[in-house]
């Protein structure tokens, strides 16, 4: 089954409610891979699945060694 595809500034204002990153802040994390899963293009504009999350591998990699996992 897939899920529908929602704009990534819907998912934004959905995870981030009143706090949602600036547009260009959102093609930045699109562009980084910071959106997991990677959101698609289509036409001009991206969209995710409602499920996606922000992940950022710096900080997982930080905690990592903080935590010694």
């Amino acid at each position: 089954m897939n899920a529908q595809l929602v704009p990534v500034r819907q998912w934004a204002l959905d995870v981030f409610g009143e706090h949602v990153p600036h547009p260009n802040t959102l093609l930045n994390w699109i562009r980084n891979g910071k959106i997991n899963p990677v959101p698609k293009k289509i036409g001009r504009a991206y969209f995710c699945r409602p499920d996606a999350v922000y992940v950022d591998p710096r900080a997982e990699r930080i905690e990592r060694l903080v935590n010694g996992r």
